[in-house]
C-alpha cells in the first residue's frame, strides 16, 4: 500500500514539474524571452541575440564569397550593377558600430564592423580594438551586444569579434583582383561615431596596389591597399568598401590626414578582400595569423643610453616558452639584429616583421660591458599568447 502511494506521489510530482516547466516556457515566449541553447552546450535565458562572453567552439568557417551580384527585387540581369540606394539597402543592415572602452580610467573609441555570418562573426580593424578592455557592438537594429575578441593581427590591421546572435544579415565578399581604377564603389560606416552611424559615401577606385606606411610606437607597417575617393573619416575604420554589385572588395583601414602644413582630402584606403579573406579565416580558426614571427621578450620602451651603455633595445624579461629564454638576461641590450644596428624596438620589429617563424635571428648583445652574439629561433606569435 505504501509502495503504491509512493509511486503515485512521484508520478504526480513529475507531471507537475513538466506542467510548471511548460507554463514557464509559455510565459517566457509570450514576454519575448527564450531559453537559447548554443552548439557548445551553453544555455542562456534572455532575449535572443544577447551576448555571452563564452568563447564559441571552433567550426570550419568559410567567408561567403561571390562572383555574382546579390539577388534583389526587382531582379537584375547577370552583370548589371546596382544603384547606390540598392547597395545601401542590402549592405547597411550588416554594418555595425564598434564601441570600445579602455577600462576604469575612461577613454575608448568607435569604429565600424562588418557582419560576415548569421551567427555573429564581425570583422573590424586591429587598431579599433587593440587597446580595448571591453568591446560592444551596436547592430543596425539599434540593439547593443557585448563582444568577444576572437583574435587580431597588427600587420594586416584586421580583427574578428564574436557576439551571441542568430539570424543576422551578413555580407558577401567579392574579389578585389577584379577592381579597376574608375570603378564605382561605396563605403558604409560610422564616421565620427554614433551620431552619424550608417552613413554611405560614394566614389570610385582611385588606385590599386598602393603601398602606404602606417606609423606606430612599435614600428611602422607597410600595407598594399586600394585607394578610393569615397569620403572616409575616423569611425569608418573597419567598414566595408563595396563594389557596384554590393559585394565587399575591401575593408577600410586608414586615411591620410595630412600634417601641419598639408591637408589631404578624398584619399581613403582599404585592405583588399583578396588579402583579407584568408587572414580572417585564420584568425577565426586559430585566433591569430600563422607564421608571424615572435621573439618572446619584454623590453624597456623608455630606455636611453647613459654613461658607457650603448643604444639599442634593453631586455626586461624573456618568455619561458620561447627559444630566447635563458639565452638573454634582464639588462641585456640588443645593439644589432642580423648585422643591422637597432636604436629601439621599432628597428627590431621592422626586421622581425620581414622574417617568419622558424627562422634564426642573430642578435649582438651588450652584457655588463662585453659584447656577445646569440642565435635565436623565432617562435610563432600564437604560441606565445
Amino acid at each position: 500500500m505504501k509502495s503504491r502511494f509512493f509511486t503515485a506521489t512521484i508520478s504526480v510530482l513529475i507531471v507537475s514539474v513538466f506542467a510548471v516547466s511548460g507554463m514557464l516556457l509559455t510565459l517566457l515566449n509570450m514576454s519575448g524571452v527564450a531559453l537559447i541553447k548554443y552548439d557548445d552546450g551553453t544555455v542562456m535565458l534572455g532575449e535572443p541575440g544577447k551576448a555571452s562572453s563564452a568563447r564559441p567552439p571552433f567550426r570550419p568557417f568559410k567567408i561567403p564569397l561571390s562572383s555574382n551580384p546579390i539577388q534583389i527585387h526587382p531582379p537584375r540581369e547577370p552583370g548589371e550593377s546596382l544603384t547606390f540606394a540598392e547597395i545601401y539597402s542590402l549592405a547597411a543592415p550588416a554594418v555595425a558600430l564598434v564601441v570600445t572602452s579602455s577600462g576604469p580610467s575612461g577613454g575608448g573609441g568607435t569604429g565600424s564592423g562588418i557582419v560576415i555570418s548569421e551567427d555573429g562573426y564581425i570583422v573590424t580593424n586591429h587598431h579599433v580594438v587593440s587597446d580595448a578592455a571591453e568591446i560592444s557592438v551596436v547592430l543596425y537594429d539599434g540593439l547593443q551586444h557585448s563582444a568577444q575578441l576572437i583574435g587580431s593581427d597588427r600587420l594586416s590591421d584586421l580583427a574578428v569579434l564574436k557576439i551571441r546572435a542568430e539570424g543576422l544579415p551578413f555580407v558577401s565578399f567579392g574579389s578585389s583582383d577584379d577592381v579597376r581604377p574608375g570603378d564605382s564603389v561605396a563605403v558604409i560606416g560610422n564616421p565620427l561615431g554614433s551620431e552619424l552611424s550608417n552613413t554611405i559615401t560614394t566614389g570610385v577606385i582611385s588606385g590599386i596596389n598602393r603601398d602606404i606606411t602606417i606609423e606606430g610606437s612599435v614600428g611602422d607597417i607597410t600595407m598594399t591597399v586600394l585607394q578610393t575617393s569615397c569620403a572616409v573619416n575616423p569611425g569608418n575604420s573597419g567598414g566595408p568598401l563595396l563594389n557596384e554589385y554590393g559585394l565587399v572588395v575591401g575593408i577600410i583601414s586608414s586615411k591620410i590626414m595630412g600634417n601641419r602644413t598639408q591637408t589631404a582630402e578624398g584619399l581613403g584606403f582599404a585592405i583588399p578582400s583578396s588579402t583579407a579573406v584568408p587572414l580572417i579565416e585564420q584568425i577565426i580558426e586559430f585566433g591569430y595569423v600563422r607564421g608571424r614571427a615572435a621573439l618572446g621578450i619584454v623590453v624597456d620602451t623608455s630606455y636611453l643610453p647613459i654613461y658607457d651603455m650603448p643604444p639599442g633595445v634593453r631586455v626586461i624579461e624573456t618568455d619561458e616558452r620561447a627559444n630566447v629564454h635563458k639565452k638573454l638576461q634582464a639588462g641585456d641590450i640588443i645593439t644589432h639584429v642580423n648585422g643591422e644596428a637597432v636604436k629601439g624596438i621599432a628597428d627590431l620589429n621592422a626586421i622581425r616583421h620581414a622574417m617568419t617563424a622558424g627562422e634564426t635571428m642573430r642578435l649582438t648583445v651588450w652584457r655588463h660591458g662585453n659584447t656577445i652574439t646569440i642565435d635565436i629561433v623565432l617562435m610563432e606569435e600564437g604560441q606565445l599568447r
